[in-house]
């Protein structure tokens, strides 16, 4: 071998030999067993604590009621014999059933169909309220899926809630529309000035339909929150209305035992006063409740308030609300002297006012 070859072999053995001496030895790998721990990025899954719709709805289903009513309306010439549907929630296992008051104002024949049974009952009327806009009838029955109100006083806005009613009265029962409470204790006046103004009223954006009036909104439990009523439509959207269970209950209480609501009499329609409102009619005050109509005569007008008053307080209690003055004056009876400050202008004054009983009539 030629002394080339011998130099050129003894120089590769020296670089293998660098090369093996300059690999560290590798530690082995731990091995991991996972585990079922959740990791910080996992979602829980509460969607088994939320109720389900359809369960809601299958509990108070059987309790909403179709009305159809034969009525006369006095206002039309000749007084043709006119029909309109509506609905109502069944309260008792005997059958009374809470439902609206202009669901069977003029009524001349009223009938109620189950949505489980085929079965038509004759109804008769107990008792109706105009101003609270609700009545109750009742039907001959035995062991009748009934509904019960909830307590209103926990309702928030925001709380999901169910509508169901007969709208538009289509064939194959009661219908069942989603939204949230969007306001509480809405109030103002319906109709032309002077006439009834509602008061205590649940807004909610779950579609209320002609033929729902009457029937229930209810919660997530399925208890009344309050009675489909009425509907403000615009060009953008569109606002259903509910009595509160809170105004619904003690009027039905009333009828049932009496036929009537016995009320005291203010003498007044009242509106709650909103920024809007008070520059619409550039009021001294942008809170409050004002005097939107006087009855001549009456409690108020004695007691010298006007129109456009803005009372502020109910003897010594703040009121923002007409719904909360109506409370606060539901607890007297026809005969008390209640104290009211107002504002008039820029000046605060002070009236007594004496309460007579509440006409048949509002």
């Amino acid at each position: 071998m030629s002394n080339i070859k011998i130099a050129i072999i003894a120089t590769l053995l020296s670089l293998l030999l660098i090369s093996a001496c300059s690999i560290e030895p590798q530690e082995p790998t731990p091995t991991v067993t996972p585990t079922s721990t959740p990791t910080s990025t996992q979602t829980p899954d509460y969607s088994s604590a939320l109720p389900s719709i359809a369960d809601v709805v299958e509990k108070v289903l059987p309790s909403v009621v179709y009305i159809s009513v034969e009525y006369d309306d006095p206002s039309i010439l000749f007084h043709p014999t006119l029909t309109k549907t509506g609905s109502g929630v069944i309260l008792s296992p005997d059958g009374y059933i809470l439902t609206n008051n202009h669901v069977v104002e003029y009524a001349l024949h009223v009938e109620v169909l189950l949505p489980e049974e085929y079965t038509t009952y004759e109804a008769e009327i107990i008792g109706t309220d105009p101003l609270s806009d609700l009545a109750v009838i009742k039907i001959e029955g035995h062991n009748l899926p009934t509904a019960s109100f909830a307590d209103t006083s926990k309702l928030r806005i925001g709380d999901w809630v169910i509508a169901i009613g007969n709208a538009l009265g289509l064939e194959g029962g009661p219908s069942v529309t989603l939204g949230i409470v969007s306001n509480l204790e809405r109030s103002f006046p319906r109709g032309a000035v002077g006439e009834s103004t509602f008061y205590d009223v649940i807004q909610t954006d779950a579609d209320i339909n002609r033929g729902n009036s009457g029937g229930p909104l209810v919660n997530l439990e399925g208890d009344v929150v309050g009675i489909n009523t009425f509907v403000l439509s615009s060009e953008v959207e569109t606002a259903g209305f509910a009595v509160n269970t809170s105004t619904a209950r003690l009027v039905y209480e009333d009828l049932m035992e009496f036929g009537k609501v016995v009320r005291p009499f203010l003498g007044a329609t009242l509106q709650t006063v909103t920024p809007a409102l008070a520059t619409e009619l550039s009021l001294s005050k942008n809170r409050g409740v004002l005097v939107w109509f006087l009855v001549p005569d009456g409690p108020s007008d004695q007691a010298g308030l006007e129109v456009n008053d803005i009372i502020t307080r109910f003897h010594d209690q703040e009121v923002d609300e007409a719904s909360q003055l109506i409370k606060l004056l539901w607890q007297h009876d026809a005969g008390d002297s209640v104290k009211l400050t107002f504002w008039r202008d820029n000046l605060q004054k002070e009236a007594w006012v004496t309460l007579s009983e509440r006409p048949d009539e509002p």
